[in-house]
């Protein structure tokens, strides 16, 4: 997603009042929307994701324990998990929940919820409030309007963008702009991954960071300041989008596909695809609206 910044002027010509918005070209991926209902003292081990997660809890109770730390769910709270950071669930009683999980390449949107971390939204908080209607609207969209049903999906998912971001950017008002060496630094590193990707390379992300002039350690420290995630977990994200696309061609074997992925062996590029999806590739190839990534 990659919308424009300048603000929208109001441009006068005689009687005529015209008002000029910014183009927007959107990037971005609903990767699972589901419903669970869960009978108490259910529990889901530690894992971890490469994409966003919203939860919201319907009814009972979920207590969700990351690195350091547990947040503690009631009815109609949010619970908001960013990529790659692990997580185990357990409802104490028995509870209802509806996630979604989500992927956006708008740097100024994935900042500022990196920029927050996983959280807690409360059911009585103004962005809890606000939120939790988007999702449910969501979660009434039929599954078999094809088409009609993923456009509103989609529109769903942005109005709940335009929440999140309003809610943050009066939060972090205060953040200080990233330097511009900075943006450029992280922006040629994520150009040079996607080019590896697609071309199945195998070079590393510590070499393509030397090439851009920086030791490996500072380099990726620039590329998580603007992206929020490391270089690698960047470079395991596209990896696995570029093998979502791969598996639909029945032409290609398992193999192959590990191949041009950059993979050792087939095995390997399994344990991983399985590892963020809960399914085989095998699996994936036969029913590919049935993966997700694993969620709580």
């Amino acid at each position: 997603m990659h919308p424009s910044h300048t603000p929208a002027p109001l441009i006068e010509s005689g009687s005529v009042t015209t008002l000029r918005q910014p183009n927007l070209s959107a990037s971005f991926q609903l990767t699972g929307a589901h419903t669970r209902d869960v009978p108490a003292g259910w529990s889901y081990p530690r894992h971890d994701h490469p994409y966003f997660e919203i939860c919201l809890l319907e009814s009972g109770r979920q207590e969700t324990r990351l690195t350091g730390r547990t947040l503690d769910q009631s009815p109609n709270d949010l619970l908001l998990l960013c990529p790659f950071d692990a997580h185990a669930s357990v409802t104490p009683v028995e509870s209802k929940l509806y996630c979604i999980h989500f992927d956006i390449d708008e740097l100024a949107l994935r900042r500022l919820l990196c920029r927050g971390g996983s959280r807690l939204i409360g059911a009585e908080s103004a962005v809890g409030q606000r939120l939790r209607p988007i999702l449910e609207r969501m979660r009434a969209i039929p599954t078999h309007k094809g088409l009609t049903s993923r456009l509103e999906l989609a529109s769903g998912l942005f109005a709940l963008f335009a929440v999140l971001a309003g809610a943050y950017q009066v939060e972090y008002a205060a953040l200080p702009e990233l330097p511009q060496a900075t943006l450029q630094t992280a922006t040629r590193l994520a150009e040079r991954i996607e080019r590896e990707v697609d071309a199945g390379g195998a070079a590393t992300i510590e070499s393509m960071i030397r090439q851009l002039g920086y030791h490996p350690d500072y380099g990726n420290s620039m590329f998580r300041q603007v992206f929020g995630v490391s270089a690698r977990q960047y470079e395991s994200t596209l990896r696995l989008r570029r093998a979502k696309m791969l598996l639909l061609d029945d032409v290609l074997s398992i193999g192959e596909i590990a191949a041009r992925l950059g993979y050792a062996d087939g095995n390997r590029f399994s344990r991983q695809f399985k590892r963020w999806c809960g399914v085989s590739p095998a699996a994936f190839r036969v029913q590919p609206d049935q993966a997700a990534p694993r969620a709580a």
